[in-house]
């Protein structure tokens, strides 16, 4: 069975993006710990961004996650 990781990327004013992700889907949404939180400069674009996430949460879940956005309603990528 895969571990279901929530994620929400916001784009900050001057450009960057903030992302979190998290086995719980309140922490993504309320804020919270644990959750895995990055910035990102403006110059990385969305797909490296959940490449990077996926790779990063791997290491800790093991292959078999899937990834739900947030972001813009409940989309799974």
């Amino acid at each position: 069975m895969a571990t279901t990781i929530y994620y929400k990327l916001e784009r900050l004013p001057y450009g960057s993006v903030r992302r979190y992700a998290s086995t719980n889907k309140d922490i993504v949404q309320k804020g919270g710990y644990p959750v895995f939180f990055e910035i990102y400069g403006k110059e990385r674009s969305d797909s490296y961004i959940l490449a990077d996430t996926k790779n990063d949460l791997i290491q800790k879940y093991g292959q078999n996650i899937k990834l739900v956005d947030l972001s813009v309603g409940d989309k799974s990528r």
